[in-house]
């Protein structure tokens, strides 16, 4: 457990394992809690770690609002690739400073107030999901501050957001059921709460284990 409920309000804490194709392949873990913060909001913290194809460590802090809003992102990668990079909301602007072996970069975009921030994390996943209260068959295309990968410099783009509906499925932890979205390239299942049981794209799914405390 990530840390004592009494304390910090935990609500969920979650052990992945990343796939590649074959299901026997695995090559990294990523471990995620989600707090509930005092003052309201949202603390959410993932730790990814890959052995292939190239080794790789990367922690992701987000701060949300109490309106699943996110307030700052902060991305530390390491192995392969040494990168970090803090993100914040402020007003109308989305600002990231961006630090590798080389250099300070400082990147500012314009922040809509209903824009979503992408990136391949499960908790903007389910910040996207708590946002969008799509019902099934629903879709609707949205304004996102999406994060590149490896540079973790955020652009300006717009995605189409669809919930295909319930589905009974079936992962390594046994039989769910869940909601089936389309974000963008990804095929997800939540459960209720917006816990991502599952992802599917053209290279990757998961999930090996899911805890729930609280």
């Amino acid at each position: 457990m990530c840390a004592k409920l009494d304390t910090t309000g935990l609500l969920t804490d979650v052990t992945y394992a990343i796939l590649r194709g074959d299901a026997d392949a695995e090559v990294g873990r990523e471990r995620c809690c989600l707090y509930r913060r005092v003052g309201g909001g949202h603390w959410m913290t993932s730790e990814l770690k890959l052995t292939r194809p190239l080794p790789l460590e990367q922690y992701v802090e987000i701060h949300a609002g109490t309106d699943w809003h996110v307030q700052s992102l902060v991305v530390r990668s390491s192995g392969s690739l040494q990168r970090d990079a803090t993100h914040i909301a402020e007003g109308d602007l989305w600002r990231a400073t961006i630090q590798t072996d080389e250099a300070t970069v400082e990147r500012q975009v314009p922040l809509g107030r209903e824009a979503l921030v992408e990136f391949d994390s499960v908790w903007l996943y389910t910040i996207a999901f708590h946002r969008l209260q799509l019902l099934p068959d629903q879709s609707r295309a949205v304004d996102v501050i999406r994060i590149e990968s490896p540079s973790l410099e955020p652009v300006r783009a717009r995605l189409r957001y669809k919930c295909i509906g319930p589905e009974r499925i079936t992962t390594p932890a046994g039989k769910k059921n869940a909601v089936h979205f389309v974000f963008g390239a990804y095929h997800l299942w939540a459960d209720s709460r917006g816990i991502i049981l599952a992802t599917h794209n053209a290279v990757s799914r998961s999930l090996l284990e899911c805890h729930w405390f609280g």
